[in-house]
């Protein structure tokens, strides 16, 4: 079977094993008041440890507040794979049954719309701009294919052309690994300051990019 692709841009624009569970509670210290205990399941054995918050810690983002202290939790992200994909959202079957060549002209009817889904177990922050450098500057969280778009192609004689408008996209394998730390109210975490291990959460998801447009297939 014989593959080619017309694209163009937008207008609008540890292996799978299973994970360990643990009912956890954020213990560090600030200013000698004691962190109030959260619930999460994270899925690394170390969780609990206390270590230097590392400098590869890419975003942190606060999860809570108390009178003169703050906690925050903090993500790095570890890429696995990253495949190309293409994301179908209107398929058209173009059959010549007849001994000449004949041209069609067909249109995309359909639009569909294709997101970044949600990280499973964590809410992390960072998650676009860690596929957009290390994976594509093309990926986009939400990528709304167009409809009305039309395109010329010759079908050989007794032959069938799968014609397919989509949406160039990558499968992601990754993992964010999560910490916690507190400060003052006015403070920022700081690397080599005191970090609670809280999680390593295993990801697989679709990521759209802005390039869509029709790929042509012999059936």
């Amino acid at each position: 079977m014989n593959t080619w692709k017309v694209k163009f841009g937008s207008s609008a624009g540890r292996s799978g094993g299973r994970w360990r569970a643990r009912l956890g509670v954020l213990s560090l210290l600030a200013g000698g008041l004691a962190v109030p205990a959260v619930a999460v399941a994270p899925g690394v054995a170390s969780a609990g440890a206390i270590v230097p918050c590392p400098a590869s810690i890419t975003s942190w983002r606060v999860i809570s507040n108390g009178r003169g202290w703050r906690v925050w939790e903090g993500y790095r992200y570890t890429l696995h794979s990253a495949t190309p994909t293409f994301l179908v959202s209107d398929g058209q079957l173009l059959d010549n049954g007849t001994d000449s060549t004949v041209n069609y002209t067909i249109t995309s009817r359909v639009s569909r719309t294709f997101s970044i889904q949600t990280t499973v177990g964590i809410t992390a922050s960072g998650q676009q701009d860690f596929f957009t450098t290390n994976i594509s500057t093309q990926i986009v969280a939400t990528q709304v294919t167009e409809r009305g778009v039309s395109i010329a192609v010759p079908v050989p004689p007794r032959s069938r052309l799968i014609a397919e408008y989509g949406v160039e996209a990558y499968q992601v394998s990754y993992a964010v690994e999560a910490w916690r730390t507190t400060t003052s109210l006015s403070g920022q975490p700081a690397t080599g300051g005191r970090c609670e291990e809280w999680g390593y959460y295993p990801q697989n998801t679709t990521a759209p990019t802005h390039l869509e447009g029709w790929r042509l297939r012999t059936g």
